[in-house]
């Protein structure tokens, strides 16, 4: 064992008008005369500005990700490919400064103006729509210089290549939704209206259209439900939240009044909602290198997989040890009533009382080379039972290896992190002997250690890859600290230091670290998750063992909400 360790829902719509607008408020009041330090391409559909604004550093982060579009500041690092790509490259010679930051009306298309590093302006358009998103550089006169997604004919009035003109979308909607309250050409309160008010009123969704007309139905009237949500609409009274809706995950910075909602999740701005949504449930692909070895490891496990269970059939076949050994020395009593040329006897079974079995006998053999051959067909299973009992174990811990490789990539924050995972994958064959002649980062001889402080003012430590692991049980481990690790799952090591063995830890710090332990494992999505408390005298890692795999001399067990954050 281990110890012996976006996304379970994907968002299929990103971010909607209102929500955007409600980042880009956020945006303008914050970056807005910020200078470009940095510009990081992670994969194919992100972009990641690094922003100075004059007091400190900010992370915009958009996605042009089909079915996870958003944009929103974070404070997350990301897994950068070695060499920019194309239009990162491109971005980087291009932009210098953050003039500001606008939303076209009632659209999920957001500009930003930057000032050129050549004294040219340009603009950097994020269209984030559900299917078709794309991130767009323009001059000043709308000629787009390039691109991050090339298409042509990218919609009916929009062509995604170098040197076309970039245009905006035509308006099709009748009213502005602060202009809509005395409409008097509205359908009727019911199911229709909900698409009517998304047809002909800017900004509109489905899901407030819904809510909207779920008020109507409760009897008031629509010039009180339109005015209402207009006035909180222009006085920007948002309340940003996480909850599901009808099974999904989704971001609401209206909250529906009529539509029943669970696992609600509440945040203090607008860019903290976006980030933990998009981390847990609309991250697209973590990075090409990432998706590549988490690719590797899979094949790996279900090779692991198919080698146990031809194993465990081997296994079971070898239960005829003892049967053999028993008639050997059956036969050994009855020699006497042997002779060669014999096909077989019948004698009596004195290890089932009252019994008698029949042997089969060589007619070739004598009667002691007869039963030599039996205890020696007995001896060659038994080495068989130990061979195939040794591998089975071998195979276990090969798995627990791989399944911690795997949460270990789920892990990562950073190049480094990702470099040491890959730098293991190389060093046990995980990866093809022609990855060693490719260019990798350098890696930090000595592993980085998380870190918290519990309730109780004690230090708590962890790994988050094997290698890691196992730095810190050899080098931060002592034999009076307490040492984590989920029970029976993938999971970091985490140790609790205890300066003197004559302190009592009480309870909560307990409780406390064991959480810790439990949400960085495969039983951090689950309600409550039994976790190994041991004593760092305890343990100890085998000779030759796999990296993260360690044995547990004696240990308890606590049962603990798991959480990720200190």
């Amino acid at each position: 064992m281990a110890a012996s360790t976006g996304l379970s829902h994907r968002s299929t719509i990103g971010m909607d008008v209102f929500y955007i607008e409600a980042v880009v408020d956020q945006l303008q009041s914050l970056v807005t005369g910020a200078s470009v330090k940095k510009i990081h391409q992670p994969d194919a559909d992100t972009i990641i500005l690094r922003l100075w604004n004059g007091r400190r550093e900010l992370r915009l982060r958009i996605s042009a990700t089909v079915g996870a579009t958003g944009l929103y500041l974070t404070e997350r690092t990301w897994i950068n490919p070695a060499n920019p790509l194309r239009f990162c490259q491109l971005l980087r010679a291009r932009l210098s400064r953050l003039r500001s930051v606008r939303q076209l009306f009632g659209e999920r298309i957001v500009v930003f103006t930057f000032d050129g590093q050549d004294d040219s302006t340009y603009q950097l358009i994020a269209e984030l729509y559900g299917r078709r998103p794309n991130i767009i550089l323009c001059d000043a006169d709308d000629k787009i210089v390039d691109v991050l997604h090339r298409r042509e004919g990218g919609s009916e009035h929009q062509t995604y290549m170098k040197g076309a003109v970039w245009t905006r979308p035509e308006k099709v909607h009748k009213w502005a939704l602060q202009d809509v309250a005395d409409c008097s050409e509205m359908a009727p309160v019911d199911d229709a209206l909900a698409a009517w008010l998304q047809r002909n009123i800017r900004p509109m969704t489905p899901v407030v259209a819904r809510d909207l007309v779920g008020r109507m139905l409760r009897k008031e009237t629509a010039a009180e439900v339109l005015g209402s949500f207009a006035r909180r609409w222009q006085e920007h009274d948002y309340s940003f939240q996480i909850a599901q809706l009808e099974g999904s995950p989704r971001l609401f910075v209206f909250c529906p009044s009529t539509l029943s909602l669970s696992s609600v999740r509440t945040f203090s701005s607008a860019s903290e909602a976006a980030d933990c949504f998009f981390d847990d449930y609309a991250m697209p692909g973590r990075g090409e290198e990432r998706s590549r070895l988490e690719k590797v490891v899979r094949k790996a496990l279900a090779r692991v997989e198919k080698r146990l269970q031809r194993l465990r059939q081997e296994a079971a076949n070898t239960d005829d040890a003892d049967r053999y050994q028993q008639l050997g020395q059956l036969l050994m009593s009855n020699l006497f009533r042997v002779s060669k040329g014999m096909a077989e006897i019948e004698v009596e079974n004195f290890f089932d009382e009252g019994g008698v079995v029949t042997i089969p006998l060589d007619p070739a053999l004598s009667p002691s080379e007869n039963a030599d051959r039996l205890f020696n067909r007995s001896k060659k299973i038994r080495r068989g039972y130990i061979h195939v009992h040794r591998r089975i174990e071998e195979s276990h811990a090969e798995k627990d290896w791989l399944e911690a490789l795997m949460l270990n990539l789920s892990e990562v924050t950073s190049n480094e992190e990702l470099a040491m995972v890959e730098e293991e994958m190389r060093e046990f064959r995980l990866l093809p002997r022609k990855a060693d002649r490719q260019k990798k980062r350098p890696v930090s001889r000595r592993p980085k250690l998380r870190e918290a402080v519990s309730p109780g003012g004690f230090v708590v430590q962890w790994g988050t890859n094997n290698r890691a692991n196992d730095y810190l049980v050899k080098n931060h481990c002592g034999s009076h600290d307490l040492w984590f690790h989920a029970l029976d799952r993938p999971g970091c090591h985490l140790v609790l230091k205890r300066p003197r063995r004559s302190i009592d830890i009480p309870e909560e710090d307990i409780r406390y670290a064991a959480g810790l332990a439990a949400g960085h494992s495969r039983a951090c999505n689950e309600g409550v998750a039994d976790v190994m408390v041991a004593e760092g005298q305890a343990v100890y890692k085998p000779k030759g063992a796999l990296p993260g795999l360690v044995q547990v001399k004696k240990y308890r067990t606590v049962r603990v909400v798991p959480r990720r954050e200190p």
